[in-house]
């Protein structure tokens, strides 16, 4: 028995079936509209709403029933597929991505390393990711998602990976093309100003209109602002005060997914639904040390574009004992002060405490870690007044990195930390006192910096907060509260260290969201799905 009249006959009987088939082809389209015409919004077109809707609309395409005598005449912008609609501010998706990486897009981390240590890359939400990326989307699999749509993808020393192209328009270009293939409608200008849970039906109600027919069988009102494409203006065009037209309206939707990243109208309209929101604080951001680079006697003081393969830095204020946050890592001098792996982790483990004390305090460095404590490096040190006692303390580093194989320290950063320990600049280590050596000992392993401030780590911006993951059953990455509202990306209390653990957030929560939506609204219409099929029957009855 083909499907479509294998449905019908469940829903009406043998005798009211046949009649359908046999109805006004334009009283079928009606029906069939109602009935498989599932409406996703995915709010925002980011990332992580893009990839959703590309999960959604595929999945819906997977799920639609087809039968030709029902659907032969059915446009392209009626079939289930098209259903997804991404409702995005501004004038262009994608914005983060086209930046990310200075513009080559670090699109994911190392997926050959195991999923447990990619985890430990989460400063929040690592618990709640684990079964996501286990099951449900894992990183290889994200891997294999690009690679399958004609994405070449490498990996780099430090485990990020990038397009081979070197240019994040590859994977621009792929998300948009499989998102038009998937016939995701995109509506730019469109900025959302609230959501609302649409009330039940009433039999009372006497309003035939379409609009409130369309209310009643939706869940969800999604209130928008839209700007016409033309900027066309309310006042004369000589004016200098002209504003573009804007219209607000309502539209009506079976599932929303809320993907509106790290931006404040996302918040408000999480705020504005009475869930539960984890107050936002910057994250993945580098230290300024005003003083140290400014002044002329500063110890970063002309050092700009030095690296320190590994060091370990821990952030300290007068009045605790024990340092805010401590990591290792590379460690890079900026013309600002300090960034690299180490002070970026820092940032994101520490988001919340930095923030509490004004991103001010002093960053106590140890410029290699690997050689333990300060009687250690001291007895490093004191080695070379006998073995290398000709050569000059300034031009001399004896301090190997862990391979042997060149020294731990940039020379030009040695020269410094030599002259502020108070050697003279033609010194040898013949001439070394035991006094001065330690003090360099010292320069080595507790070198403070005056932490002066923040600033935004290239032209990324990640953010620690947004919906409480108690709110979120992470598993469908569904609202606990309002069944068929469904979150992905950087609006959930997620988010992860430089290296493309956030994109991978975003990626494997717009996946579940985006299959979970598809499934909450086909179950919506599904003739097997318990007590979901008075839905159906209403639909069918108008016929």
């Amino acid at each position: 028995m083909p499907v479509a009249v294998a449905f019908l006959t469940a829903h009406t009987g043998p005798s009211k079936c046949a009649r359908l088939i046999n109805a006004p082809h334009s009283k079928i389209i009606v029906a069939t509209r109602r009935l498989f015409a599932c409406k996703i919004a995915v709010i925002g077109g980011g990332a992580s709403g893009i990839f959703s809707a590309i999960a959604a609309a595929e999945s819906l395409k997977s799920k639609q029933i087809t039968e030709p005598l029902l659907f032969e005449n059915l446009r392209d912008d009626d079939a289930t597929g098209s259903m997804v609609t991404v409702l995005e501010a501004t004038t262009a998706t994608l914005g983060k991505v086209k930046i990310s990486g200075g513009g080559r897009c670090n699109v994911l981390h190392d997926t050959s390393k195991p999923v447990n240590e990619i985890l430990q890359g989460y400063p929040r939400g690592q618990k709640e990711l684990t079964g996501i990326l286990h099951k449900r989307f894992p990183p290889s699999t994200a891997r294999e998602w690009f690679e399958s749509r004609g994405v070449e993808l490498k990996t780099e020393s430090d485990g990020r990976m990038f397009p081979a192209t070197d240019s994040s328009q590859t994977i621009i270009d792929t998300l948009l093309q499989a998102a038009s293939k998937a016939n995701v409608q995109i509506h730019y200008r469109s900025k959302v100003e609230g959501i609302s849970i649409c009330p039940s039906p009433t039999t009372s109600s006497t309003d035939s209109g379409q609009e409130n027919k369309e209310r009643e069988k939706s869940q969800f009102c999604v209130t928008i602002q839209s700007r016409s494409k033309s900027d066309t203006t309310d006042s004369d065009s000589s004016s200098q005060t002209a504003t573009p037209k804007r219209s607000t309206k309502e539209l009506y939707f079976d599932a929303v997914i809320l993907a509106t990243g790290s931006t404040p109208a996302g918040y408000r309209i999480v705020q504005g639904l009475d869930l539960t929101f984890v107050p936002t604080v910057p994250s993945l951001f580098t230290l300024n040390a005003k003083s140290e680079v400014g002044n002329e006697d500063g110890l970063l003081n002309g050092l700009a574009g030095i690296s320190v393969p590994f060091a370990e830095v821990a952030f300290c204020v007068p009045d605790q004992k024990k340092p805010i946050q401590t990591e290792e890592g590379p460690l890079l001098i900026t013309h600002h002060g300090l960034s690299g792996p180490a002070v970026l982790r820092m940032s994101a483990f520490g988001a919340r405490e930095l923030a509490k004390v004004n991103y001010k305090g002093i960053l106590r460095i140890n410029w290699a870690p690997h050689l333990g404590k300060v009687d250690d490096v001291f007895d490093e040190l004191w080695q070379s007044t006998t073995l290398r006692p000709k050569k000059q303390v300034n031009k001399f580093c004896p301090l190997l990195l862990p391979d042997d194989k060149e020294s731990a320290i940039p020379r030009r950063l040695w020269s410094t930390l030599v002259q502020r320990a108070g050697f003279e600049e033609t010194q040898t280590w013949a001439t070394a006192s035991k006094k001065l050596v330690r003090n360099l000992a010292m320069e080595i392993c507790r070198c403070e910096i005056e932490i002066t401030g923040k600033s935004t780590y290239k032209d990324e911006f990640v953010t620690a907060g947004g919906v409480s993951l108690k709110e979120i059953d992470m598993k469908a990455m569904q609202s606990k509260k309002y069944p068929g509202l469904f979150f992905c990306g950087e609006v959930v209390n997620v988010d992860g260290v430089t290296g493309g653990y956030n994109f991978l957030n975003c990626w494997s929560t717009g996946y579940v969201a985006g299959n979970s939506a598809a499934e909450f609204v086909v179950s919506k219409f599904h003739p097997n799905t318990k007590g979901e099929g008075d839905m159906a029957k209403q639909s069918l009855s108008d016929l």
